[in-house]
């Protein structure tokens, strides 16, 4: 599997960039779209197309998460009525406001599937699972596996044994890192995690590597990652747009 970083900010994206969205692409050639973030799909576009995705899987519907859904139904709605995709595109996401439902439900090829923890599916080849995270909104971490690897996103959460559990032996494990040291207390209220904290879960997981996301926009971004390493005790991957990483 590989790994394609569409957006990594947390709450609003920098210039020319976007907040929360990566595209994982099997070995089999599928796609999936995990979140949908502000500016997500102009980054999807220099890689693939609309008509080419094979699912979608949102896990909140926090709006640096979901900002571009809307425009992707509207893709969804072009690329149907010039002939590119004839076949329904899965989109597995939790319960979510009334008016993007029904603009996904009313679009002939939009598959609308829910998700809560206990689902266990088959996406586009892979197995996946997912965990109720710590968040003010339902939120789900997610694992798929597949092509012998696993790979697994923390999606937003404040510090939980459940991120534990889904990051367990993966092969990558992409999580938020929101706030720095000496923020701990605030990143709990918010339903974030630290660098460090992020390290520390994927060190107790026997993850194989960790990539931290969700980024704030204050502070030194260096330093973020020198905590999140400190906590992991081995290097910890710093994102950039459309960085490609092997799961």
């Amino acid at each position: 599997m590989e790994l394609h970083v569409l957006g990594f900010w947390g709450t609003y994206p920098g210039p020319g960039e976007a907040t929360t969205g990566f595209l994982l692409q099997t070995d089999e050639g599928r796609q999936v779209l995990l979140d949908c973030g502000s500016g997500v799909l102009a980054q999807l576009f220099k890689i693939t197309s609309v008509h080419a995705l094979d699912a979608v899987i949102v896990t909140h519907h926090h709006f640096d998460h979901v900002a571009d859904l809307g425009v992707l139904q509207y893709a969804l709605l072009l690329a149907r009525l010039r002939g590119e995709r004839t076949r329904p595109l899965d989109i597995y996401m939790p319960h979510g406001p009334a008016e993007l439902e029904r603009a996904f439900q009313n679009e002939p090829l939009a598959n609308l599937q829910r998700l809560d923890a206990s689902s266990r599916l088959e996406i586009a080849g892979l197995q996946a699972s997912f965990a109720r995270t710590e968040h003010p909104v339902e939120c789900l971490a997610v694992r798929l596996e597949g092509d012998g690897k696993v790979f697994a996103f923390s999606a937003d959460s404040a510090l939980s044994p459940v991120l534990e559990q889904v990051a367990q032996g993966a092969d990558l494990f992409v999580c938020e890192a929101s706030m720095y040291d000496g923020q701990e207390e605030e990143a709990r209220q918010a339903g974030h995690v630290t660098a460090r904290q992020a390290g520390e879960v994927a060190k107790l997981a026997g993850a194989k590597r960790l990539a931290i996301t969700h980024y704030p926009h204050y502070g030194d971004l260096n330093t973020l990652q020198r905590q999140a390493s400190e906590g992991f005790g081995r290097p910890v991957e710093r994102l950039h747009t459309l960085q490609r990483l092997m799961v």
